[in-house]
């Protein structure tokens, strides 16, 4: 049978995939031998039947390497490359707007600083998704609590203002030399880290679904306490939604049913509950309590970017220039407020054409997660697919004068470079568990990782 197995995997490119399909095989084997000894053969007759029956080992590993070969995502990779290009296509127009001459030279120079940069974050970016597709996502999820132990460690450090850096204003950034990162966007890419979490406490119990809910309140609440409300709450929707369908996959030894309808009695009314009192107690940031008050009643000077949004939305035509004077009226209209940017220049079709574009990232990153077989990359790719999700929905909603403005970005349109690599990361992280979507099986097991060594060590013997 051993003999019989080293043929066979040798015919298998992918190293990944040996070790589950050796197990897959042997299994097969071994239950032929059984029934083949119930039929009265010696061991010896019922192994050589059985694998007799398995057919040439040369042509069987052929076809399955077919079958579990690495796969690319052509399609995202499109849309990703599409929505790239439109977003440096989109950058370098408002150089060319006619108002641009118009605007201060400081604001001239900021905007022409960012669409420069905007290009090299592209560039930059795209790497960083190729490293990623090629690391493998459970690489990652291997060093998941590590990850995120280093995450919510410099979270820590921006909250008691070590090493913390403040931009233009903006203090949710650490700092180390000339190395400076976004603690927002670093945390939402602790969302997809939390799905690997997750998964390490597979077939645990009620004090295993208590410390998962710990690593989903910890950095809600230093995101919160930067403070960045909108991210927080992007990033408790998505991390609640991971570990609802962690549960209803039974991740965890409890009732499923039961388990899901209280966590979501407790929580569905928590996140209202705690910002009603916060904000009653003026727990929240000056400039916080502002805007909700300003949405809520309608007035005050937070609510002068809803209005002025209200106000260009209403003269945009299907084809073509407004008229309106976004680049005058809208502070970073490159960044928050593209998208009304977009629809004052170009008009409602090139608004609709983002749209579709957009809706058709989301549908794959989420049905690659759906369709995956392994469960490990199923919740992962879940989280990376909440995160733009989110995002896209709350700006566009800010946009339209639904929800109170927060801050959000257009995936591959807004300006940041930090949400910029962010959003290459997750796509990198989707790509990784698409190529891997035939490879690996639904659950790893422990034994299967000293199975892929001793299969590698013999086979290059």
């Amino acid at each position: 049978m051993e003999t019989y197995l080293e043929k066979l995997l040798s015919q298998i490119r992918c190293k990944k995939a040996r070790p589950y399909i050796a197990e897959e095989i042997r299994d097969h084997i071994e239950s032929q031998i059984a029934d083949n000894l119930s039929e009265g053969m010696t061991s010896e007759e019922a192994e050589k039947n059985a694998v007799t029956d398995m057919g040439d080992p040369v042509e069987v590993g052929i076809s399955l390497d077919r079958i579990h070969k690495p796969k690319i995502a052509w399609k995202l990779l499109v849309i990703v490359g599409i929505l790239s290009l439109l977003g440096i296509l989109i950058q370098q127009s408002i150089l060319r707007q006619p108002g641009f001459q118009e605007l201060e030279t400081w604001r001239q120079e900021v905007y022409r600083y960012t669409t420069e940069g905007f290009v090299s974050c592209i560039v930059i970016g795209f790497l960083l998704m190729c490293v990623i597709y090629f690391l493998d996502y459970t690489l990652i999820a291997k060093y998941s609590r590590f990850i995120g132990v280093f995450i919510l460690i410099l979270g820590g450090l921006r909250l008691t203002s070590f090493f913390g850096v403040d931009i233009n204003g903006v203090g949710s950034w650490v700092g180390f030399g000339m190395f400076r990162v976004s603690i927002t966007s670093l945390m939402m890419f602790y969302v997809p880290i939390y799905g690997a979490i997750l998964y390490k406490y597979r077939d645990g119990g009620f004090m295993a679904l208590c410390k998962a809910l710990l690593w989903l309140i910890l950095p809600v609440f230093i995101t919160f306490r930067i403070p960045s409300l909108g991210v927080a709450v992007i990033m408790m929707i998505s991390m609640l939604m991971e570990l609802t369908v962690a549960i209803w996959k039974g991740w965890f030894q409890l009732p499923v049913k039961k388990t899901i309808i209280g966590l979501g009695l407790f929580l569905a009314g928590l996140p209202v509950l705690l910002l009603a009192a916060m904000y009653a107690f003026h727990m929240l940031a000056v400039y916080q309590e502002a805007r909700i008050r300003s949405y809520l009643t309608s007035s005050g000077d937070a609510y002068y970017m809803t209005s002025m949004l209200h106000k260009f939305n209403e003269n945009i035509s299907f084809w073509g220039n407004s008229g309106n004077n976004v680049l005058e009226g809208l502070p970073e209209f490159n960044k928050d407020y593209v998208f009304s940017y977009i629809l004052n220049s170009y008009g409602k079709l090139a608004g609709i054409v983002v749209i579709v574009l957009l809706a058709a990232l989301v549908v794959f990153m989420f049905g690659t997660s759906v369709r995956q077989k392994n469960e490990l990359g199923m919740v992962m790719g879940f989280g990376c697919g909440m995160i733009i999700l989110l995002n896209i929905s709350l700006n566009l909603a800010g946009i339209f004068g639904l929800v109170p403005l927060t801050t959000t970005f257009l995936p591959f349109l807004s300006v940041g470079r930090n949400n910029i690599l962010l959003c290459y990361a997750l796509v990198g992280i989707i790509l990784s568990i698409y190529r891997y979507k035939d490879v690996y099986p639904k659950k790893f097991k422990a034994s299967q990782v000293s199975l892929q060594k001793t299969i590698t060590l013999n086979l290059n013997m």
